[in-house]
């Protein structure tokens, strides 16, 4: 079994969901709000506890497919997870999987298995459906 590790990258928050090869689930995990200065700590606390065999980043795209600013930086911060970490990062069209996030959110407020405050980890659960995706095109 390997575990994965998702990333839905933005400058003020960024969501890290947790996946595995076996059951090729994904699930949210933490988003970090990165505020005015962005630090590794957290992050390293996450590749340390789940040791990853990967790291998936979502590549922002607009809704036409084409490249845009925070694809740029996306890219950027791929490079350095991958430096950082000496792990293997494979980048994900994101589109729609924030909107995806919201949706099941209002879903799960609706049925009363979520509560509004739960909606500051919005981050996480998008970066949740880039590990999915991901982990439904591989052949494990």
């Amino acid at each position: 079994m390997h575990n994965y590790i998702g990333i839905d990258f933005g400058l003020a928050n960024i969501g890290i969901a947790i996946g595995q090869s076996i059951t090729k689930t994904a699930s949210a995990l933490i988003t970090i709000h990165v505020n005015k200065k962005f630090t590794w700590d957290e992050f390293d606390d996450v590749i340390n506890q789940w040791k990853p065999a990967a790291i998936i980043i979502g590549k922002p795209l607009n809704e036409d497919g084409q490249e845009q600013l925070t694809t740029k930086q996306a890219h950027n911060f791929a490079k350095k997870l991958k430096r950082r970490y000496h792990l293997p990062v494979h980048e994900v069209d994101e589109r729609y999987s924030s909107l995806e996030a919201q949706d099941e959110f209002a879903d799960a407020r609706k049925q009363g298995k979520a509560k509004k405050k739960h909606g500051k980890n919005l981050d996480a659960h998008a970066a949740k459906n880039i590990l999915q995706r991901w982990l439904d095109s591989q052949l494990f």
